[in-house]
């Protein structure tokens, strides 16, 4: 009978002591606590993970492609060597082409810029300044342009890049390279003609609220235009190339 009791005691101590070791001990250093997600957090989590899954088949997809394009190349036969020289020349006149240092050609737009008609005896310097061209107004269109989907821009024969500054001098234009235009101002826009034409007169556009002030504005379209070298230092100073690691 005592072995009996002994033996129920000892049952009894054993279940209670694993009991409390299978809730004091992580296990493999996860929390046994149980986190509650409102609605809020649930969906979020979800998009989350499923941003994740999104990452995840673009860097596969990624990957394909880049060992594809290795694979082209990787060997010693001769034609596929000249093919990667053909490539990337390719490449480097696509990065000519969008830094301005080679001259190109294509469709677009010609707008004629002039300031309206003044009459210094009755107009005052109000009327006379709304009737001008400034910088600004030049600056502003130029965003427009490149809002319409303008792939190049020339004002004058000067090339404009992304980072071309304009200026005003009085009657003149100028740029950060210290050269200078004078009205009218031609500025030419390769690009898909009728589209961007339709969006540089749609309302509220630039060039309606210079209509507005009576300035001088002429658009024709062209099946070709051509558009310099850029005259601008694109040496970069202080910019360099980053790898993310």
């Amino acid at each position: 009978m005592k072995n009996v009791k002994a033996r129920v005691f000892i049952l009894g101590a054993s279940i209670i002591t694993g009991f409390l070791i299978v809730n004091s001990i992580n296990l493999n250093g996860v929390s046994s606590k149980i986190t509650s997600l409102n609605a809020m957090d649930y969906k979020k989590a979800i998009e989350e993970r499923n941003q994740l899954y999104k990452d995840i088949e673009n860097i596969r997809s990624q990957n394909i492609d880049y060992r594809y394009q290795i694979s082209k190349y990787d060997n010693d036969d001769p034609e596929k060597n000249k093919k990667l020289i053909e490539d990337m020349k390719n490449q480097l006149g696509d990065y000519s082409t969008l830094s301005g240092t080679t001259s190109i050609k294509g469709p677009g737009l010609v707008i004629k810029l002039e300031d309206a008609d003044i009459d210094k005896k009755f107009d005052t310097e109000f009327e006379i300044a709304r009737k001008m061209l400034h910088e600004d107004d030049m600056a502003l269109l130029l965003n427009d342009i490149r809002s319409a989907g303008a792939e190049a821009i020339s004002i004058n024969d000067h090339r404009i890049l992304p980072n071309t500054a304009v200026k005003c001098y009085w009657a003149f234009i100028g740029f950060d390279d210290e050269s200078r235009i004078f009205a009218p101002f031609y500025i030419s826009i390769i690009g898909n003609p009728e589209e961007m034409k339709a969006i540089l007169l749609s309302e509220d556009s630039v060039i309606q609220g210079l209509l507005l002030r009576k300035i001088k504005i002429e658009i024709e379209e062209k099946d070709e235009i051509i558009i310099p070298i850029t005259k601008q230092n694109t040496e970069a100073k202080y910019m360099k190339r980053y790898d993310e690691k």
